[in-house]
């Protein structure tokens, strides 16, 4: 039986996404904060960081909460 030959480790390629660490670095929005409450709670809460977002100059995030607040809405009502 020949010699064996001591094994060399072949490093591994990591193929996990890395998480951006800011929204601006790369264009893309981090996942929106969750919000604690009932269908009513979650909806006032969506509309107050709308209105936030439109006094920082944000249309798009507050557009984003809007939709939001739509959708708790709906659930209230027992829409969706």
């Amino acid at each position: 039986m020949p010699p064996s030959r001591p094994r060399i480790p072949v490093p591994r390629p990591n193929f996990s996404k890395s998480r951006p660490t800011t929204a601006t670095s790369t264009g893309v929005r981090p996942a929106p904060a969750r919000v604690n409450g009932s269908a009513l709670q979650k909806q006032s809460q969506w509309l107050a960081r709308a209105a936030d977002a439109e006094r920082i100059g944000d249309g798009v995030e507050a557009e984003l909460c809007r939709q939001y607040a739509e959708h708790w809405f709906r659930v209230s009502r027992g829409e969706d």
